[in-house]
């Protein structure tokens, strides 16, 4: 999870650190401000953080982050660093669409797989014009799991959620499938039993385009100005 200052995700969940009762207002006040100080710098320069579990938050942080930095007048090469374990089928196709949105309005989205890159954020990975991951980044596909609603569920509701459990599964299925090259099937047989779970290297050599197109030791953007 990429963070700064006391546990801040950009786009995603957002713990404080509590520190005392009397210190913990003027703490909360004076690290967040400069936390956001520091990422709106970095939304200025089209560098954006999508990071921790795929929610409500992450969408919404980042649409209202991202909308506001979309120029037509210069549509400069926009930067994702993607560091996530998955999380909501839901938001993460609407995290997914979304940067589709864009690429498909003329904007350059690339996309930093680092550290853990699992489940949805594989999906979502998908979306970027280009796919970079770092050396030791790791990849995990999976099969749609289904949390659950207490220890109590008729017969008829259990049905219902796993048709729409299989529903989704294809829907996400069918992104990664169509953009690495990889047949539907042997992408379905791959996850079937257990989490696959692979390096960078082989995320590159996943079905005939992969799931990153490059692997990079180092930022493929200017990091100072």
């Amino acid at each position: 999870m990429l963070t700064s200052g006391v546990g801040v995700v950009f786009c995603g969940q957002l713990n404080i650190k509590k520190e005392t009762k009397v210190e913990q207002s003027v703490c909360r006040s004076v690290r967040l401000d400069s936390v956001d100080e520091k990422l709106e710098l970095l939304a200025d320069r089209g560098i954006f953080i999508i990071g921790g579990e795929i929610d409500a938050g992450t969408v919404g942080g980042l649409f209202a982050n991202l909308f506001t930095k979309l120029t037509p007048e210069t549509k400069k090469p926009l930067w994702i660093m993607l560091d996530s374990p998955g999380g909501s089928i839901y938001q993460g196709l609407a995290v997914y669409d979304f940067l589709r949105a864009v690429a498909l309005q003329g904007w350059e989205v690339n996309i930093i797989s680092v550290g853990d890159v699992a489940s949805m954020a594989v999906c979502i990975l998908q979306a970027g014009t280009k796919r970079y991951s770092f050396p030791n980044t790791q990849f995990t596909v999976h099969q749609a799991s289904m949390s659950g609603e207490g220890e109590h569920q008729e017969v008829n509701k259990l049905l219902e959620s796993a048709e729409e459990l299989k529903r989704l599964n294809k829907v996400v299925f069918k992104i990664v499938a169509e953009r690495s090259g990889m047949d539907m099937k042997e992408l379905l047989n791959l996850s079937r039993k257990t989490d696959y779970s692979i390096s960078a290297d082989k995320a590159k050599g996943f079905g005939p385009h992969g799931l990153i197109d490059e692997v990079v030791a180092t930022f493929p953007f200017q990091i100072n100005g």
